[in-house]
């Protein structure tokens, strides 16, 4: 390169000058800032999404409660006529029906549901037992078929079932610390909890 040239490039005249973020830009954002901030704008927008997150977590739990124990509440009572009936299930075509009716549309319902993710795993556990309870009345239904009853297999699912359930309470307590909800257990075990101003109860 010519030593002209390469002069030329070495003076500071001919090299792009960097442009100097006006004063004014920075005073402006600052300005706008401070007015969001006395306004409560962002306070209102955190207010809203925090109860948006508590809607949706009480209405899972709402919905979890009513279709596990309408699930809970319907294979309890085909058991103990079961025992009242000394495992005699011929006599039972009709309950075994229901039961298997029933466990069925809540065991989809839950399915449908969309869990806040603090209650993901409360919600697979919860998804396990209804189908061990499910797994309990085919068995049933195709025992009474075939007339094959054995009190035995089906204490194998009861058991089953009741270790699941002894994992439900745990998942449901570690989902409300993790959603920063305050609960509390009462002297009788049940778990009282609030969402923002409301609260719900499960024995």
């Amino acid at each position: 390169m010519p030593i002209a040239e390469r002069d030329y490039w070495r003076n500071d005249q001919y090299r792009p000058k960097k442009k100097k973020t006006p004063k004014l830009t920075w005073g402006f954002v600052g300005l706008i800032l401070l007015a969001l901030f006395a306004s409560g704008l962002p306070m209102k927008i955190y207010h809203e999404v925090t109860i948006h997150h508590d809607q949706k977590i009480r209405s899972y739990l709402e919905q979890r409660e009513q279709y596990y124990s309408s699930s809970d509440q319907s294979f309890k009572q085909l058991i103990n006529k079961l025992k009242e009936n000394n495992g005699n299930l011929s006599t039972l075509s009709l309950e075994l029906n229901e039961a298997d009716v029933t466990l069925s549309q809540n065991y989809q319902k839950l399915m449908n549901l969309d869990p806040p993710r603090n209650f993901k795993q409360l919600h697979e556990k919860t998804i396990e037992e209804c189908i061990i309870r499910q797994a309990a009345v085919n068995y049933l239904i195709s025992s009474d078929a075939i007339n094959a009853y054995k009190s035995e297999v089906l204490s194998t699912y009861i058991e089953e079932s009741n270790q699941k359930i002894s994992e439900l309470r745990p998942l449901l307590i570690e989902g409300l610390q993790k959603a920063d909800l305050r609960y509390q257990i009462e002297e009788d075990g049940t778990l009282t909890y609030w969402v923002k101003d409301d609260h719900l109860r499960l024995e």
